[in-house]
């Protein structure tokens, strides 16, 4: 039996571009067992799945380390920092280090500048007659400056030994250069004070740690919404046992539990409300502004119901456990919002590919810029400034951020409002879709039918069948878990009829359900069961006559006899119809797909503004449908919230599940609302297309940045009377490519979104 893929999540540190990423990613990629490595830089995350017959966490760790960066395993969501926290550290040590490189360089420059900028300096130290001196007290400028960036000599020059060279490696041997060349004519044979570009190494690595405090500060606001996601999480909860209240970790909860939530008070815990009312805020989940009442209900009804980490506002709920730890909602949105930030967009291969070598590139660009320049008899200074220049404008971060940046606060912003992208592909794949099939029940629909009426085949005692026939067929309903079986069940109730002992329950999907009552075999399903236990061939007249249109027929037979109907309507939620016009105006053909009667489909597609329909379908037939669309060359979109609907989930492009669906479609679906609006769909999609917009703007601006910037520095427009890039210009150029691509991306948590 081959032995399943597992997936571990390590932390990466160390690295400082995407041939960083690059890197790391073909170092575990070459482990044996590893089937797939994920890097993300934004996050300083890896995704490793790999098969653990073969190999294992430390061996995977032992990899990256040799490739000369750091790695640690984390365990799950619980274990692991949050990023903004991460990132806000990493923005305090940068910018420390930042402001002791601005102390020595500000003072370097315009001790180095001075002649030029029009003021002399004193005898004793200046250039023209104490030129030792001079050159004596700008390197012990420079010293603190070379001490504050020691990171990128460090990380570097192991790098290079690595064979992997990076960002570090660039910065390193262009300032290396310049302070080598400036110690050369301070010590060397000949004292030439012309030659000192000590200043020049300094404001290059001052405006580096600032570029890179920046970047961590803008990376700290991009991991905004996962940070926000965690803080939710409890730490205590009220535990009663006994009639006694006591304080615990929630750590000690268990499933079956009984907790207490104090107004002000975060749900600890997923479970069902026992004693009390109250309005829970869920905004943090669902971004749905208004709270919602819970109180003591029937088991699994959205009012008796609680998530643990939204916050309970004013009555004092008891609540029964039901999900703690990983398996709470809150944990899955958790994972599937970091499994969105951590997997890579396929747009991001481009990106990956010119890491790879980009880094390799730009030093032969270097070495060719200052052969070049000596064989065109440039003075050593014009060949240093240029070789430098090239060295410091090239910025693989820029690359390196394009696409996970932008993934990371597109997904963010969903997850805010209530809208769950599975992983980076599907939110790709989003922006693509020009066809949108729906299920009815549940998502076009309330999803609550109620019996409107029934018929029976006996018309002489008409009231007591009307009764016999619902008593017999909520007591087959009871163990169905179908939106209709549980209208007709809950009609039962409602008119408080003590239902008959059944056996032999079977559901049949896609039919209905049988059982044995009182010796009598009872069917009790849609027109297809009954054709196909061969109870009728076609609906009789008598009883098609008497169903008004859109109303959904339940037929009961007993003993392969039919007894009549029971009428059930599902009205249409009030927002389906702008939903569907919000889709049409994106430029998406709607489909309605229900496995409901035709002139109950057509009932709600005519409210909803729906032409296209596919009725009386059984569940195997809509993942087949969907491949229909799918073969006339359609991205196809496919909505639904049932068991029935995971199949054409799993089958279309984009499987979107509405919030209230079963476990096994939202393990299913590739896109998860937590509100039952359709309208958010609509927001789904213009957040997937503005995040690819994003993207490709981010590419655009960074390959660009680099093809433009780096002939320039090598001077390649000087012989044509173009413009020369001083190395320092080229340092400040470099520094805030990154940041500019960070601020496009941060452009995306302002996406306006639809206002119930």
């Amino acid at each position: 039996m081959e032995q399943a893929i597992q997936i571990i999540n390590l932390d990466i540190q160390g690295m400082t571009c995407a041939g960083c990423v690059n890197s790391v990613e073909k170092a575990l990629g070459n482990v044996d067992g590893v089937d797939l490595a994920e890097v993300n830089f934004a996050l300083n995350r890896a995704a490793v799945h790999y098969n653990p017959e073969i190999a294992n966490p430390s061996v995977l760790e032992s990899a990256v380390e040799e490739a000369g960066f750091e790695a640690q395993r984390l365990k799950d969501t619980e274990d692991a920092p949050e990023p903004s926290e991460q990132s806000e550290q990493e923005y305090l040590k940068f910018r420390s280090k930042m402001w002791l490189a601005l102390g020595f360089s500000v003072p370097l420059v315009l001790l180095a500048m001075g002649p030029m900028l029009g003021f002399s300096l004193p005898n004793w130290f200046a250039p023209e007659t104490e030129p030792l001196r001079y050159g004596l007290i700008q390197l012990l400028l420079t010293l603190p400056v070379l001490w504050a960036g020691r990171d990128f000599y460090t990380k570097g020059i192991s790098t290079l030994l690595h064979r992997t060279p990076n960002m570090d490696t660039l910065v390193a041997m262009g300032t290396a250069a310049a302070v080598g060349f400036s110690l050369w004519n301070l010590f060397g044979t000949q004292l030439n004070a012309e030659g000192f570009y000590f200043e020049t190494a300094g404001v290059i690595i001052a405006l580096i740690l600032m570029g890179k405090s920046l970047e961590a500060k803008s990376r700290s606001r991009a991991s905004a919404a996962i940070s926000s996601l965690l803080k939710l999480r409890p730490k205590e909860a009220v535990l009663v046992h006994e009639g006694k209240e006591s304080s615990i970790s929630i750590d000690l909860v268990h499933p079956g539990d009984v907790l207490r939530v104090r107004p002000g008070s975060i749900v600890p815990a997923d479970g069902i409300v026992v004693e009390g009312s109250s309005f829970v805020d869920e905004s943090m989940l669902t971004g749905e502004p208004l709270p919602v009442e819970k109180t003591v209900g029937d088991h699994g009804s959205s009012g008796s119901e609680v998530t643990g980490g939204t916050l309970n506002t004013n009555g004092v709920l008891t609540i029964r456990v039901q999900r703690v730890g990983g398996e709470t909602t809150l944990s899955r949105i958790i994972r599937l919002v970091e499994n969105a930030q951590l997997a890579k967009a396929p747009v991001a291969r481009l990106a990956d590919q010119v890491a790879g070598v980009f880094v390799p590139v730009v030093l032969v660009i270097a070495a060719f810029t200052g052969v070049g320049w000596w064989l065109s008899g440039a003075s050593a200074n014009e060949i240093l400034g240029y070789t430098v220049a090239v060295l410091v404008i090239a910025c693989p971060c820029a690359l390196g951020l394009a696409t996970p940046i932008a993934i990371m606060v597109g997904t963010g912003t969903g997850a805010q409002h209530g809208i769950l992208f599975r992983n980076a592909p599907a939110l790709e794949a989003a922006h693509r879709l020009d066809t949108l099939i729906l299920d009815k029940t549940g998502t076009l629909t309330e999803g609550r039918p109620k019996v409107t009426q029934i018929i029976t085949v006996d018309t002489k005692n008409q009231k007591q069948a009307q009764t016999e026939l619902l008593k017999l067929a909520s007591a087959v309903e009871q163990g169905s878990e179908h939106p209709l079986g549980r209208a007709v069940v809950a009609e039962a109730e409602k008119q408080n009829l003590e239902l008959p002992q059944i056996s032999e329950f079977e559901a049949q999907t896609g039919f209905g359900v049988k059982a044995v009552c009182n010796g009598n075999l009872i069917f009790v399903g849609n027109p297809a069961l009954m054709r196909r236990e061969n109870i009728f061939t076609e609906v009789p007249e008598t009883l098609e006559k008497l169903i008004p249109s859109g109303s959904t027929p339940v037929f009961v037979a007993v003993d392969g006899k039919l007894t009549g109907s029971i009428l059930l309507a599902d009205e249409a939620r009030p927002e389906s119809a702008e939903a569907v016009q919000n889709f049409q105006e994106l430029g998406l053909e709607v489909v309605m797909l229900t496995g409901d009667q035709k002139t109950s489909a057509e009932a709600v597609a005519e409210k909803t503004g729906i032409t296209k329909i596919h009725a009386g379908v059984l569940p195997e037939e809509k993942s087949k449908i969907v491949k229909q669309y799918q073969a006339r060359g359609g991205h196809v979109g496919m909505i639904g919230d049932g068991i029935n609907d995971a199949p054409a989930l799993a089958q279309s492009d984009v499987g979107i599940a509405m919030g209230s669906g079963t476990d096994v479609v939202l393990e299913t679906a590739d896109m998860v609302l937590m509100k039952n609006d359709l309208r958010h769909v609509a927001d789904a999609l213009r957040l997937s297309r503005a995040t690819l917009r994003n993207i490709r703007q981010n590419l655009f601006w960074a390959f660009g940045y680099n093809v433009v910037g780096i002939p320039i520095a090598a001077g390649l427009l000087v012989p044509f009377g173009g413009p020369a890039l001083h190395p320092m210009l080229a340092a400040g150029a470099m520094a805030l490519s990154s940041v500019s691509v960070i601020t496009n991306s941060l452009r995306l948590r302002g996406f306006s979104f639809y206002k119930a």
